[in-house]
């Protein structure tokens, strides 16, 4: 019982660093006409003071509608710079054609980027540690507070 209290503790204690340690967190998330074609994406930014190396294993995961598995991780590449944002779509082209702009990382159709408004995604650490999560996992999104459906998700300022 001894050793099955400290594992979480130690569990509880690195969710909770992680979360206080991490400097980038989900800003948006979009599903813009219900459809893969009109430009889905979702938004990081980078509120610390130095860039993060994304290609060091951080990654998006997706919990599709009310499943309690995730989807395999969407490991990101590239850097985001101190006070920047990362854009990571599920069609480059479509995203250029719709809002004129490039984005960071094309995850592809079925990737974290691409979901239709009603699934959870997390971020996730270097370490594998939840950072910032959108959703509960294992709750279908259909008609509550984290439904994003034809629509978009933007965190609040402070």
């Amino acid at each position: 019982m001894y050793m099955k209290r400290n594992r979480h503790i130690i569990t509880l204690f690195l969710v909770i660093f992680g979360l206080l340690s991490a400097d980038v967190l989900i800003t948006e998330i979009t599903d813009p006409d219900n459809s893969a074609d009109a430009g889905r994406y979702l938004e990081l930014f980078n509120n610390g003071d130095e860039d993060i190396e994304l290609s060091s294993q951080w990654a998006l995961q997706r919990w599709t509608n009310g499943n309690t598995d995730p989807l395999p991780p969407n490991y990101l590449t590239g850097t985001i710079t101190a006070g920047g944002f990362y854009i990571v779509c599920n069609n480059a082209d479509i995203f250029n054609e719709m809002y004129g702009l490039n984005c960071d990382q094309d995850l592809g159709s079925g990737g974290s980027a691409d979901s239709n408004g009603d699934d959870n995604i997390a971020l996730l650490d270097s370490l594998g540690i939840i950072v910032d999560m959108f959703g509960v996992p294992g709750e279908d999104g259909t008609g509550t507070s984290h439904e994003f459906e034809d629509g978009r998700a933007e965190r609040a300022e402070g």
